[in-house]
């Protein structure tokens, strides 16, 4: 993605009154608290805005995938937005072993693996495809006797990928954990923050007013309304809906899989994630299902999920399933085309910078991205403010 790095002078002397900061960031989510822990790694006084709870809106209502890309070479033919998110499943393995600058030791996985399942007569050139030497360490298929236990009564072939699943709460908790004073609740408009006179921002908090030398936009769907209120008219954004499904079984089974039973298009038939709660399991459904969900009633879509269900896991008892809606708007950059983005995007104009994860698993690269258009650290000093911090939001099942 373009991006611009702008020389300017530095903000007027700090004072006691209007303290100085590197960057503000404004938006909760995983870009946001990517950001905030890769930032301060890197030697940079920031703080993180957030209008109401962190991960409320999309984060913790994603599926939680850090994935190799393959779902999204499901024509048979390696495309550029998979191959564009092949890198991310060893990057994210790196940081939960300490070995990157976001360090992610001791969160919690849902799943170490995921799974891909059809029937055997339906993948077609599919199944040589997944065994050609060009997916070799990204995707193995898996003999019976080695399926995991939720496959037990399923008959087809299951491939194990190299990718995983986060839990997507304590991922929040652990970025944010030793950032806590910097993590501050504020609803971002024209009414508190302004340009500064000498470059950079000023915002005004319960206490004090904040020189911001960078404004780093992580807003997601808040993205265009801040856009606006600053007077930035030339970075548009779009919104990609989805209609998930949440499912309560009786069974306790969980799964983490993507179903291609019978597959008709180049996205999963059902994407699949499960979680487990005081009340039970419940099962998040994505895929196909989700996308083409939107032009669909929601009696249209709960009717077809119970179908879904039933034709791609009919070993698994659905009769007295409860059955709810999450619909999700995906907010990005927006393409000529309306379609998904290959990659994160960050644009820098002047002092104001523009984030998109474009998907959770791209957060690495969205780090890589902003560190290459931020000038050097300025202001060592940490803000001192008794402003109201922001508080980890509640996951939607």
């Amino acid at each position: 993605m373009p991006s611009t790095t702008i020389s300017r002078e530095p903000l007027s002397s700090e004072t006691d009154s209007t303290p100085a900061i590197d960057v503000a960031i404004i938006g909760g989510g995983i870009a946001g608290a990517w950001a905030l822990n890769l930032l301060q790694k890197r030697g940079y006084n920031c703080i993180l805005l957030e209008s109401s709870s962190l991960g409320a809106d999309q984060t913790l209502a994603s599926q939680g995938m850090i994935h190799g890309g393959l779902k999204y070479a499901l024509s048979g033919v390696l495309t550029g937005a998979s191959e564009a998110i092949a890198d991310m499943p060893r990057r994210w393995r790196a940081c939960l072993n300490g070995d990157d600058d976001v360090d992610l030791r001791g969160t919690r996985l849902l799943s170490e693996h995921y799974y891909m399942f059809a029937e055997a007569t339906t993948l077609g050139r599919l199944t040589t495809f997944f065994a050609s030497r060009a997916l070799r360490g990204r995707i193995d298929r898996i003999k019976p006797e080695q399926w995991p236990e939720e496959f037990i009564g399923f008959e087809g072939v299951v491939y194990q990928l190299n990718d995983f699943v986060m839990d997507t709460e304590h991922l929040l908790r652990t970025l944010v954990a030793d950032h806590q004073d910097r993590v501050l609740q504020l609803h971002a408009d024209a009414t508190n923050i302004s340009p500064h006179a000498d470059g950079g921002y000023e915002i005004v908090f319960a206490d004090k007013t904040v020189h911001a030398s960078i404004l780093v936009s992580c807003a997601g769907n808040g993205s265009s309304q801040l856009q606006q209120a600053l007077g930035i008219t030339n970075l548009p954004v779009q919104q990609r809906p989805l209609k998930q499904v949440i499912v309560k079984p009786k069974h306790q089974v969980m799964m983490f899989a993507h179903c291609l039973t019978g597959i008709a298009s180049d996205e999963p038939r059902l994407t699949i994630t499960s979680h487990a709660e005081a009340d039970g399991v419940s099962w998040y459904l994505g895929g196909q299902l989700a996308d083409k969900g939107v032009e669909l009633s929601d009696e249209e879509q709960l009717a077809k999920a119970r179908a879904e269900l039933n034709t791609c896991v009919p070993w698994l008892d659905w009769q007295d399933a409860q059955f709810g809606i999450l619909t999700v708007n995906r907010a990005e950059p927006k393409q000529a085309s309306g379609i998904k983005p290959d990659e994160a995007y960050v644009v820098r104009q002047q002092d104001f910078i523009q984030c998109f994860p474009t998907k959770l698993t791209l957060a690495p690269d969205l780090g890589d991205k902003l560190l290459n258009v931020l000038d050097k650290p300025e202001h060592p000093k940490p803000l001192q403010t008794n402003h109201p911090r922001a508080e980890i939001g509640i996951s939607p099942w």
